[in-house]
């Protein structure tokens, strides 16, 4: 007797994630750059046929991985869109949390993640755009919905808040990769406790409305 359509379901469902997970796991420990299909598949236990069975060729099993991270940081993405912290505390909060997020030691560090996933956007055209869209575009949107809560109370110059996410996201993140993930630490360290009071600072002189602090 065939099981109902929702238990095969489920079932697919959840052997997806488990695949997913494992996947995950592999690459975020970087092993070896760009593991192949056959090492993703070894990683999840399966067979190549199996994987393609679920994800298809590799780009899709990439994009799968990529945005599924994504979806497991959804609350954190959501708690960072928005602060009720004056405009200049809110920056050094969101680059402080920015930098402690990146190096903080956890089952997949965020640091490795975005380690791995540029390293394979930017070699393979045929991930790129997962790249993009799952990483660096959401990463962006999430600085950048937060800004626009302080332009419309008046802390903020109303300018371009996609670039100005961007003009203090790559910094930062440049920075914490270059510690962390190249070894920067230990032949050329970067006092990023220092660099990130440096960097709100600046952000904060370049797009706080000067009308707005002389009235606070």
């Amino acid at each position: 007797m065939s099981r109902p359509k929702g238990a095969r379901d489920a079932d697919y469902e959840n052997r997806r994630s488990e695949l997913l997970r494992s996947m995950t796991l592999h690459m975020m420990r970087r092993d070896s750059p760009r593991p192949s299909l056959r090492e993703l598949a070894a990683a999840a236990g399966v067979s190549v046929p199996t994987l393609r069975h679920y994800f298809g060729a590799r780009p899709q099993v990439i994009d799968a991985i990529f945005e599924e991270c994504l979806k497991r940081g959804r609350q954190v993405i959501e708690d960072a869109s928005r602060s009720d912290r004056p405009f200049a505390d809110s920056i050094l909060d969101f680059s402080r949390t920015l930098v402690d997020a990146l190096a903080a030691r956890r089952e997949v560090r965020l640091g490795d993640f975005f380690a791995v996933t540029l390293g394979e956007g930017l070699i393979d055209p045929g991930v790129s755009r997962s790249t993009r869209r799952h990483v660096l575009d959401p990463t962006v949107a999430t600085l950048a919905t937060r800004l626009r809560g302080h332009v419309d109370r008046g802390e903020m110059i109303d300018t371009d808040l996609r670039d100005a996410a961007l003009m203090l996201v790559c910094p930062l993140l440049m920075a914490s990769l270059h510690q962390e993930q190249m070894g920067g630490a230990l032949e050329s360290p970067i006092r990023l406790d220092d660099m990130i009071e440096t960097m709100s600072a600046a952000f904060v002189r370049a797009f706080g409305r000067s009308d707005a602090a002389a009235a606070a």
